[in-house]
């Protein structure tokens, strides 16, 4: 059982010092598929090439809703009471 477990041990070693060097190899001389080389991670700016979405506001963050409720908001108060600009 003992010499089972050390062979086990033996050849994840060797397979993973065959794969490094393996890699290193391709790597150093470039010899490998454009899949090989395809980087995992973002590659370019966000927003690059891709068509623009007009972005959601809040409401509360919306300058024309806010224009459009401060306009309410006056209108409502010289509608109520006509001696609350004075």
């Amino acid at each position: 059982m003992v010499l089972f477990v050390v062979a086990v041990m033996v050849l994840v070693a060797v397979g993973v010092l065959l794969w490094k060097a393996v890699t290193a190899q391709t790597l150093a001389t470039g010899s490998g598929t454009a899949e090989d080389e395809a980087p995992t991670g973002p590659t370019r700016a966000p927003g690059i090439g891709r068509a623009r979405r007009p972005r959601q506001i809040a409401p509360d963050d919306d300058p024309e809703f806010l224009r459009s409720l401060d306009e309410q908001v006056k209108r409502g108060r010289t509608d109520e009471d006509p001696s609350a600009g004075a």
